[in-house]
């Protein structure tokens, strides 16, 4: 463990195929797809990619790290991930410690993330549950989503215009009208947690 390098992906350019093929063994996506991800995180600042990397130069650990909107100081932290066949040696919390050494020598003083199920391992490094937040993530996939549905029940609840008065005369004579609609609950606005646990950790 004491053999092993953290560093920036912008540090490591060359290792850039290499982090596309280590995610998407965790998360499957097309390399072009997370090639560009990657591309866009090869930075010196956020949003950008660290790796940890042993000394035959393989990547055993990521993070990536982005800005907050409204949130000057803290940092959205996602995309974590240690080597499959390298867990179990608190290899997970020596990366977090030195994404938050690596934010606090940089003048940011919390860290936000999301899980599906390592709320208990993210409560070991000192992080706390909270409600949801807007991050990068949220912006460009949840929020869009929960507009679409909000808006399909508004145009579900608009009543449909009603026929003339000669189509209702002839309706009327052979078909009773049907009952009204029941009233349509409003969309509710908050995001749903049953998938992502948001957590938040003061450094």
């Amino acid at each position: 463990m004491s053999d092993l390098i953290f560093c920036t992906l912008h540090e490591r350019q060359d290792l850039l195929k290499n982090s596309v093929k280590f995610l998407n063994e965790e998360w499957p996506r097309s390399d072009g797809s997370r090639e560009h991800s990657q591309n866009k995180s090869c930075r010196s600042s956020p949003p950008m990619s660290f790796l940890l990397i042993n000394s035959e130069n393989e990547i055993v650990g990521h993070a990536r790290v982005c800005h907050l909107p409204n949130r000057p100081k803290s940092l959205w932290i996602e995309s974590v991930m240690i080597k499959n066949t390298m867990r179990g040696q608190k290899l997970g919390k020596k990366l977090m410690n030195l994404v938050e050494n690596w934010m606090l020598e940089n003048n940011f003083d919390e860290a936000f993330l999301s899980t599906d199920d390592q709320v208990e391992f993210y409560k070991r490094c000192g992080y706390l549950e909270c409600d949801p937040i807007i991050h990068s993530t949220t912006s460009t996939s949840v929020f869009p989503a929960m507009t679409k549905f909000q808006n399909s029940a508004t145009i579900a609840s608009i009543p449909k215009p009603s026929f003339s008065s000669q189509q209702s005369t002839v309706c009327s004579s052979t078909v009773p009208p049907p009952p009204p609609p029941p009233p349509i609950s409003p969309a509710k606005s908050s995001i749903s947690t049953t998938l992502h646990q948001y957590m938040h950790k003061k450094l």
